[in-house]
């Protein structure tokens, strides 16, 4: 048997390469590869793919921007004054790379975004044309948010919601496997030696998020908060010495973890000199002195912190997960530990239904008297969340419409003098 695994293009106003890797893929390569199946492996947001050179840049921490086509824009969009573009491999290098491979009984394609869907759609299109007696099974974020949607319209043969890890059984089955064939089960991990050469590498030491924030889709794509085992952490984290320099934690609740604390002993005790990077949002409540001296002894070079708004009213009407009490002790406690004002980063949501964007502008102005880098989160109306109840969308509703800057700045009515003096706050350099 043989596979083909693909992570499609992505199809937006803009995409930035922040430490992205197709984790639910890598995974698959790795069940994949322990039942001897061969598997071909394209993924057409790899900055470093063996198919071309590409001529954007890479920072010290590995990241980057995307190569890019423009494209026409969808009707939804037409009002936009930006270009719509294809992020990743170009189209025609993605069509011979295809051309050069065997036939593949099955093809793997993953999703991201839901308002990305058109690159899904589009590689599968050109799959299906070229391998036409290939099953194709797509899953994916996009693939488990909007589920019907894609059973309707994405071509693909088999549709699967959730996570390959949690339901490796209906996986196997896919596979033809009998249950009383299955491996020994353990927690599968991704398998990064699909990639020529690698800038950096994304890992989980946590799924789900024990928060139920209203404008988060964790608890629908993993309802029950799980810890990975430390040991199986360090052995990836072995196996990826000399060849990723940055490590990226993209926990949703990272410091929530019990086991953290050991594992960053681990750590240090085996003298890892990766760059590590809390890409996906710290919790701040959980910061204290101990964790941010460990933190910044194992390496950490940049952390993320989550403060959305400093509005009380609004931080406890979406879940409590911050006060800004709380981020503020944070700060303080990342400064005293020896982190430097260039590492600390802050996120901030705008764009919920009814958020006022006052609010947002007085979040800034507090991430600039701290001297923290204040990031802007235009919000996405994701299915089955609160936030989206709230905007009047169902499920039948086109998932262009959760674009994140087209429901911010463009969704009902543009908004230019908002946008302008919010990035014009944002643009100021912090000293």
């Amino acid at each position: 048997m043989r596979a083909l695994l693909v992570n499609p293009w992505v199809y937006d106003f803009k995409a930035f390469d922040f430490w992205n890797k197709p984790a639910g893929l890598l995974i698959i390569a790795n069940l994949l590869k322990k039942l001897n199946i061969k598997i071909d492996f394209i993924d057409c947001m790899d900055r470093n793919s063996p198919y071309y050179l590409t001529k954007t840049k890479t920072d010290q921490w590995g990241r980057g921007k995307y190569e890019h086509e423009v494209i026409e824009k969808p009707d939804i969009f037409k009002n936009i004054p930006r270009y719509y573009k294809r992020y990743g491999l170009p189209r025609d290098i993605f069509c011979k790379v295809i051309d050069s491979l065997e036939i593949p009984d099955l093809i793997f394609i993953t999703s991201s975004m839901t308002y990305w869907y058109p690159g899904v759609f589009e590689a599968i299109r050109i799959l299906k044309d070229r391998f036409p007696t290939s099953k194709i099974i797509l899953g994916g974020i996009y693939a488990t948010l909007c589920e019907e949607h894609a059973r309707k319209y994405s071509g693909a043969d088999i549709l699967f919601a959730g996570s390959v890890a949690d339901r490796q059984s209906d996986f196997y089955e896919i596979l033809g496997i009998q249950k009383n064939e299955l491996p020994a089960t353990e927690e599968p991990m991704p398998d990064y030696s699909v990639y020529n050469k690698l800038d950096y590498a994304s890992i989980l030491t946590s799924k789900g998020c024990p928060f139920s924030c209203t404008y988060c889709a964790t608890k629908i794509l993993c309802p029950r908060f799980q810890t990975l085992s430390t040991n199986s952490i360090l052995t990836q984290l072995e196996k990826l010495v000399n060849v990723a320099k940055n490590i990226a934690f993209f926990d949703d609740a990272l410091l929530y973890n019990e086991n953290f604390d050991q594992l960053l002993t681990e750590m240090i005790e085996r003298y890892f000199s990766f760059n590590l990077h809390a890409s996906n949002g710290l919790h701040c409540r959980y910061i204290n002195e101990s964790i941010a001296e460990k933190m910044l002894r194992a390496g950490f070079k940049t952390m993320y912190l989550s403060l959305e708004t400093i509005d009380p009213n609004v931080q406890k009407a979406t879940g409590g997960k911050v006060f800004t009490n709380e981020f503020m002790k944070a700060v303080k406690i990342l400064y005293d530990a020896g982190f430097r004002s260039e590492q600390l980063h802050v996120y901030i949501l705008l764009g919920m239904p009814g958020q006022a964007h006052e609010e947002i502008i007085e979040s800034i102005k507090l991430c600039h008297q701290l001297k923290v880098h204040p990031h802007l989160c235009e919000f996405s109306p994701i299915p089955h969340t609160k936030e989206f109840e709230k905007t009047g969308f169902t499920e039948d509703t086109d998932p262009l419409y959760h674009n994140n800057l087209f429901y911010t700045w463009y969704y009902p009515e543009p908004k230019p003098e908002v946008y302008k003096e919010i990035k014009n706050l944002l643009s100021k350099r912090i000293t």
